[in-house]
This record gives structure tokens, sequence and C-alpha cells, in this order.
């Protein structure tokens, strides 16, 4: 196996977020998965006449610039276009035994896979079904259950694009059920029950056109360059206009500090940056139990 190290080298940075980093490390994304060719691909991500980044839930803005993308959704792209393939020599040389001790990255890095599979337990190893066989039982246990179609589940991956997504419920709908959960989906309930019972909504209070009219943002617990990196773009916006942004954070992230808009000729051209908070409140971890 050739992943992460146990104890990678971790070297002092002292630059914005954003910037020829973020180029750089996009670049060897697209060529680590043999897709040099992905930023035409990219071309069309978040883009009106595109499809939507399957990395985080950041909205289509309404007037996107050119490359409406983040570094980790290009990432994203790249890992679902990957040219690398696991076929059936692969499974034929790993049991499940031993893939169950391989790193995510590592499983990730092997590759699509190209066929339906089925486990063997008597060799642990999983076997290849053609594509008209795992068709027709799918059919045939869906067929049995058709008298009552909400004993059955429709789920699928969060990371589904949102197209495919929008076809698969469609074929639930018409089976006759509307049991569509997704990993996204129980990941974000336990969420969105508190805020509801919470705040009565259960979801934001906001929207991005708020982001071009308010006078201030307190940004609580959240890693905006790591997990939500398109959000640096409104910020940028929002300090240009002389709006404050305060950050609540136990973490210093370099996001919340200074960023390079990579899209921007004029901060790539003379190492400009923007400053992101006027104020980072780091917070001690487990400082509000009381004794």
């Amino acid at each position: 196996m050739t992943g992460p190290k146990d104890n990678p080298d971790i070297e002092e940075y002292s630059g914005p977020s954003g910037g020829y980093g973020s180029l750089k490390s996009v670049a060897k994304v697209l060529f680590g998965e043999n897709v040099p060719d992905g930023i035409a691909t990219l071309g069309h991500q978040n883009q009106p006449d595109g499809f939507m980044c399957v990395s985080c839930a950041w909205a289509k803005p309404a007037e996107p610039s050119p490359f409406e993308f983040c570094e980790n959704g290009a990432k994203a792209t790249a890992w679902e276009i990957t040219r690398k393939r696991v076929d059936q020599e692969f499974f034929a040389t790993h049991t499940l035994a031993e893939l169950s001790n391989w790193l995510d990255y590592d499983l990730e890095e092997a590759g699509r896979l190209t066929m339906p599979m089925r486990w063997d337990p008597q060799t642990d190893r999983y076997r290849p079904v053609a594509w008209d066989a795992a068709f027709a039982e799918i059919g045939r246990e869906l067929q049995a259950l058709q008298s009552d179609p909400d004993q059955t589940i429709f789920y699928a991956s969060g990371r589904a694009s949102l197209e495919a997504s929008y076809m698969f419920q469609l074929l639930a709908r018409l089976y006759g059920t509307n049991n569509l959960p997704d990993s996204s989906n129980m990941c974000h309930e336990s969420t969105s029950v508190a805020l509801k019972e919470s705040i009565g909504v259960a979801v934001g209070t906001v929207t991005l056109q708020d982001f071009e009219t308010t006078n201030l943002i307190l940004y609580l617990g959240h890693n905006v360059a790591t997990t939500a990196p398109r959000m640096l773009h409104q910020f940028q916006g929002i300090k240009k206009r002389g709006a404050a942004i305060i950050s609540i954070n136990p973490l210093r992230e370099r996001g919340l500090e200074r960023f390079t808009n990579p899209q921007s000729p004029e901060q790539m051209l003379t190492g400009g940056e923007t400053l992101i908070s006027d104020t980072i409140l780091q917070v001690s971890v487990g400082g509000d139990i009381s004794d």
C-alpha cells in the first residue's frame, strides 16, 4: 500500500489560504488520477448549464465565475472521473479480510468499480456478476415486494450527482414509494432535528443573498477553507464592502485569517490577499462545561 504515512511531515506555512498552493494541488490530483484534461470538465462544474459539485451543498450562484469550484470540489470531481479501474483481477488477488485493513485513501486510489460484484463467503472474495444477471435479480426482488412498495428503501450515496439522484428518485416514485434516504440525509438528520427543536427551523435561516447586504457576520465553529472554500469568495466580497466578520473557533485556521483568490488575476500577479476576520476568538474546547 502506498497511502499517507502514519506520521506525515508537517511543514510550517505562513502564507494565505488559496493562491498558487490551491492551483498546484488541483493540478497534482488531476494528473494523479490520469485526467489532465479534467480541467475541461471542471469548467462545467456549478455552471447554469453544467452539473452540481458532489463535494458540498454550496449553491450555484446567480452569476458564476468562469471556474466556479474550489480545491476540494476539483479533487472530488477528479476522483469521480479517474481513469483508474478496479477489475476482476484485483478482487481475485485481495480478500475482504485483507481489504478491510486498508486505509480509505488506498481503497479510493485503487480505482472505480466497473461491474456488479457479489461477496463469496467461501473464498472471502468479491466475484463479478454480469449486468443482465444483476438487473434480473434486482427486478425479481422488487417484483416480490410490489404489493407493499414501502418495504423497500432506495438508498443512494450522498456523493451521487444531483442529476443522477433526480433520476433515481423518479424510479423510486414510479415503483410506489418515497423511501429515499441517502448518506447525506443520515449525516444531517440529527442536526435538522435538533435545530428545529431549538430555533423552530430545520435548516439555515439565511440565504446567499444575505451575504450581499449584511454588515456583520458571526462565524462559529466552522473551518471555511477546509469544508466550504467557495464561501471565501463571498467573504472576500463582504470585506470589500467594509462589513465585519467575527470568527469564533478553537482553531485559528488560515482561511479565517487571509485569503488569496486563485481566480483573481490581480491578487495572483501581485501576491495580494484579503484579510477575512476582523477578530478571531479562540474558545477552549469544553470550556463551557461547569465544574
